[in-house]
């Protein structure tokens, strides 16, 4: 069943990117998902790759190099790497990210300030890329792909298991994902752009409300976030600059936008955990005012949350606002994933860092100046807070001054 699993889950991968004859691909991942991995090499090439490359993200080296290193040399980088991503950006290599560790819980506990110098020396060689990538100058996704002790973690089983024991899990987390990623369906890939149409239609639906402010109430949660006039409502599929039609992440389940730096006000309390760098933060809550995180706090990983917010300057303000409802397949799996690409199609959520250029209307003609003075968060970090539960209300206050409920007691009102 795994080689099924694997066999069909590459060819939906693959083929989400519309790949061009003759373009480059870069993997990211972790050596756990090496046999995927070969799978969606084999089909990229199928499908008319001219280079396959994988970039293994290993944790274990990494983990090493934080607790072990000289800190005099957590800041370096190696000269070829600037070479390296300005190739990737001038060929525009298509990019797949497999994006979860095998175990989620790997680096905790790690020093926070050794962990955030190391970080953020990285984070600052790929920001003109990453820039890039939000732009959806290229074809990119990023997946995530059960593994035995991610299986075990999310299911709650012993970390101690037998071989039989991690199978049972593995097998388990499959049932939970394939319907999520449509892995059921005859055909995953229309499924999915049936899906995408229906999230478009929902943002044109939002766009033509001309919201200006976004009220969100819950236990523990009142938040106002502004939108400039130049904010627009992306939701399903992209579409590079020269018309390629392709799904950035798989699941897919949010409308979103990028709100006005300055005017997020108010508290909020996150609904559920999520990483931040590396570390599992649970209960985190936070205070704004005049768009920055005035103050917050966290039961379970506050330092690494305090580490985050140190970045940089961007890193304290919100660069996206995300809707998502009680329908979505990942809320009905009843499941926290420990990932954010899962945990964030789950719930309605905000992201602290970088905004999406494609969310503002004609982004590519401002300058710097104009991009300040529309409230255009600029970030080498973008890491989503959920927010999002049954009880949930969020009401918008749109342009000509109307207000007009969005999301009722957790599910689209609109």
């Amino acid at each position: 069943m795994y080689h099924d699993d694997i066999s069909a889950y590459a060819q939906l991968i693959v083929h989400s990117l519309s790949l061009r004859k003759g373009q480059n691909v870069l993997i990211r991942s972790e050596p756990v998902h090496w046999p995927l991995v070969n799978e969606v090499a084999r089909v990229a090439y199928s499908e008319g790759a001219r280079f396959v490359e994988v970039e293994a993200e290993h944790g274990e080296l990494y983990k090493a190099r934080i607790e072990c290193s000289d800190p005099e040399f957590l800041g370096f980088q190696p000269r070829y790497l600037h070479q390296r991503y300005q190739e990737l950006m001038d060929d525009r290599w298509a990019l797949i990210s497999i994006k979860n560790p095998d175990d989620p819980d790997l680096l905790a506990g790690l020093d926070p300030e050794r962990n955030l110098k190391a970080r953020k020396a990285l984070l600052d060689v790929q920001y003109p890329w990453r820039k890039l990538l939000h732009a959806d100058r290229f074809q990119w996704v990023v997946v995530a792909a059960p593994t035995p002790r991610w299986a075990a973690r999310i299911l709650g089983a012993s970390s101690d298991q037998t071989v039989s024991a991690d199978n049972e899990a593995l097998e388990k987390l499959w049932q939970i994902m394939r319907p999520i990623l449509r892995l059921d369906r005859d055909d995953p890939l229309a499924a999915w752009s049936e899906n995408s149409r229906r999230l478009a239609e929902r943002a044109q639906a939002l766009d033509r409300l001309a919201i200006r402010e976004l009220r969100f109430e819950a236990p523990g949660t009142d938040l106002s976030i502004g939108l400039s006039e130049r904010a627009r409502w992306v939701g399903g599929s992209a579409v590079t600059p020269d018309g390629c039609r392709f799904f950035p992440n798989i699941p897919t389940e949010e409308v979103f936008t990028s709100p006005d730096r300055s005017k997020t006000r108010g508290h909020v309390q996150i609904t559920r955990s999520v990483m931040v760098m590396g570390e599992l933060v649970e209960g985190a809550q936070f205070h704004f005012e005049d768009g920055k995180v005035t103050e917050f706090d966290a039961r379970v990983g506050r330092d690494a949350l305090a580490a985050f917010l140190q970045t940089d300057a961007g890193a304290g303000f919100a660069g996206e606002i995300a809707l998502v409802d009680v329908d979505s397949p990942v809320f009905r799996s009843e499941t926290v994933f420990f990932n954010i690409l899962y945990d964030e199609n789950a719930a309605c959520h905000f992201a602290l860092g970088s905004a999406y250029p494609g969310c503002i209307a004609d982004y590519s003609g401002l300058s710097e100046t104009q991009r300040r003075a529309l409230g255009i968060n600029e970030s080498t970090q973008h890491t989503d807070f959920m927010i999002g539960s049954r009880e949930l209300t969020v009401t918008a206050r749109c342009s000509d001054g109307s207000t007009r409920r969005i999301l009722r007691d957790g599910r689209f009102d609109l």
